[in-house]
Formats: structure tokens, sequence, C-alpha cells
């Protein structure tokens, strides 16, 4: 642990036995809160300004006690990247991001602009517990968030660290991770149950002229527990699967199909996606052309919440036919390429995310959309739109 580190974890846990033993035995006023509140910004501010970081922190951390503030949480964070606390100033400036939506602009762009130069210095560990209300330590040190939470992130400096997972009547998880400067790692902490003390043995019975009697065997045995079989670590990859309709140069019907579906985080934001379709066209008596089409939509995608939007690239087959009596009969099979966007809205129900996708490619191929001539012919658009419904576990 750096020393500047260890000065700011310091200065918050002495704030907080502090403002402990000075709490009155009545709750104040709503209006002495605000006043207070508006008192210790001012005074964080102030000591701030004058450089004295200690004092910024502790007026800071104890406004943040009377009201979570985003913007607070970001002067927090702009405090601890000035005094040296890395790891800790990205932790507050992502969290004032994330929920800072009505802090002032040029005070947002200020944190972003921090988090940016940030973020690159530290490593983000993922941590993932088998068994909730364990305690963790990394490198000794206590993570708070993971007393009230089975998953949660920290950001680290980079190197080596050993994360370990304690828990009463369970074995300690221990792992070493190799953090990289810039990058994210997953670490998965399973605790296992401590067997069960062996009981003491039983006294000698004294010598005698009549040997004792064996005592009777019980006729039931002592019940065992078996320990909860421990939570699996979740995936860094998330597949999902679903129907999808597909309409453009297949035939002049909608095509039904499934799509399978999956991403990969590079972050907090953004991920790489590939979904996989098939879809087949029926053919009724007017429009006597029927398609199939199978192929692969790979993209690159940025995630606010449950919203994601992307950058799509299209390529596959399809095939299309003919049969009627007044026009010749035809099968052939094209290639197809184009690029496009899509926009995705996840649903979260029960132990399922339901995930709606729209998108839309430009097909690049130059084979011709004309499927026959006549009313049994077809003439097909350079336009694939899509839609498409699937399901993922949470």
């Amino acid at each position: 642990m750096t020393l500047a580190r260890f000065v700011f974890v310091l200065v918050l846990v002495l704030v907080g036995g502090v403002s402990r033993a000075d709490e009155p035995p009545g709750p104040p006023s709503r209006i002495d809160q605000a006043a207070r509140f508006a008192e210790l910004v001012r005074e964080g501010d102030r000591a701030r300004a004058a450089g004295r970081t200690s004092a910024a922190v502790q007026a800071y951390s104890e406004a943040l006690r009377i009201r979570d503030d985003p913007a607070i949480v970001g002067r927090l964070g702009l405090v601890a990247l000035e005094g040296g606390a890395t790891a800790e100033a990205v932790s507050y400036l992502l969290r004032a991001i994330i929920d800072g939506h009505d802090v002032p602009p040029a005070e947002r762009r200020r944190i972003q602009d921090a988090y940016e130069r940030a973020r690159p210095q530290v490593c983000r560990v993922d941590v993932a517990l088998s068994h909730l209300g364990a305690d963790v330590l990394i490198d000794g040190e206590l993570e708070r968030a993971s007393s009230t939470a089975g998953e949660f992130y920290v950001f680290t400096s980079p190197g080596r660290h050993e994360v370990r997972a304690t828990l009463g009547g369970f074995q300690d998880a221990i792992e070493t991770i190799d953090a990289p400067k810039g990058g994210r790692v997953r670490v998965s902490l399973v605790l296992t149950p401590l067997p069960a003390p062996s009981p003491p043995p039983a006294p000698e019975a004294p010598a005698t002229s009549k040997p004792a009697s064996p005592a009777p065997s019980s006729p039931c045995p002592a019940p065992s527990s078996k320990p909860p079989a421990p939570r699996s670590p979740a995936r860094r990859w998330s597949p999902s699967f679903g129907a999808t309709v597909l309409y453009g140069p297949v035939s002049p019907l909608p095509s039904f199909g499934v799509v399978a579906s999956s991403d990969w985080p590079l972050g907090e934001v953004f991920s790489w996606r590939l979904d996989l379709r098939g879809a087949f066209s029926p053919r009724d008596e007017g429009n006597a052309v029927r398609g199939a089409l199978i192929g692969a939509w790979p993209g690159a995608c940025g995630t606010v919440r449950w919203f994601s939007g992307c950058l799509l690239a299209a390529g596959g087959a399809l095939h299309r036919s003919r049969i009627t009596p007044r026009t010749p009969a035809f099968s052939e099979w094209h290639r197809f390429l184009g690029f496009g966007a899509g926009a995705m809205a996840a649903i979260p129900l029960g132990p399922l995310n339901v995930r709606i996708l729209l998108d839309a490619v430009v097909l690049i191929d130059d084979y011709p959309l004309v499927a026959g001539g006549g009313p049994a012919g077809w003439s097909g658009n350079q336009i694939m739109a899509g839609l498409s419904i699937m399901a993922a576990m949470r």
C-alpha cells in the first residue's frame, strides 16, 4: 500500500469514528441537516483550494454521511487523485459519473476528464463470492463493499496482489492476481466449510472382574449437515437465445427463424457482440418466391444501464426458389455482405434478461434482386431489417 493511499484510508476511518462519537442523542431536523451539509461542503472546498487534503477529505466525508450527493462524491475523488490515492480516486469518480446526471455540466466534465486520466493507471478487479457476508481483503486491507454484495468491483494499483475471503466456519479462500495497468481481471473466491471437530475420546472403563457389556448401537445415525454448494462464478461472456424476424432481399414476405447471441465486455461501457441467425420465409399463392438465410452479425457496442447501441456488419448466404406453372422454376444461392447499426434494450425479468434488438444493414453486394417477372416475380431492396427477442441468464 502506498503512503498516499494509507493516509487517505486512515482519514476516512478516523472520520467515521469521530462522527459516530459526536452524534447527538436525537435526530437533527431537515433544516439543520441541510445547513450542516452546506457548511461541510464549503469547508471542504476551502480546504481543497488551500491544498489541505486531509481536511478536505474529512469535510467531504462528513457531508456524505448526511446526504449522498454525486457531486461531492466526485470532489472527494478529485481530492484523492490530487493526494496520490489513485485507486480510491477512480472508484469515487466512476460512482459520480454513473449517478451524477444532475451534476452541473462543467463539474461533470472535470470529473470525467479526471477519470479518463486516472483509469489507465489502475486495474479493475471484479470479485465474485460463493457466500454472501464474507469479508474480502486485498493485501490485508478490508474492502467495505464485500459486506453487502456477493459480486462487486474495486480498483487497485498494477502488480501482484493477494485477494482473501474470510467467513466464520469456512476455510479462507485465497487467490493471487497479476493486475495489468489499465486492465481488468476477475477473481472468484469459493469458501469451503471447515471439517467438523472430532469428538473427545471416551474415558476408559475401570478394570473389573466382569467385562462391561457393549453399549447398544444407535438405530439411527446422526444426521449430517450438507454444506451449500458454492455458486459457480459468473462468466465473462453472456450468451442469449431467441427468435428473429428479417425482412429484405430474401422474399416478399418476412423471414422467421432463430438467433443466438453473445457479447464480451471490453470495459465498463464497451463490448463486442456476435449474432448468429437463421431464417426461413414461407411461400403463399400470391408470392411464389420462397427464401432462406443464414448469417453472422458481428458488432461493436456501447452500453448505458439497460440500453445498447451497436455498429454492425452482416455476412452470410441466402437462398431463393420459385415454383409456379406460369413461369420457369429457379433455385439460387447468393452471398451477402452489409453494414449498419442496431439498438437493444435489456429488461430484467426474474432470473432472465429479456433483450429486444432492432437493427438494419445496407447490403453492398451486386447480385440481382429481381426474382422472376410477372405476378410470380419480386424485386427486393438493398436494406435488410431485423427484430430479435432473446433471453439470457442474469
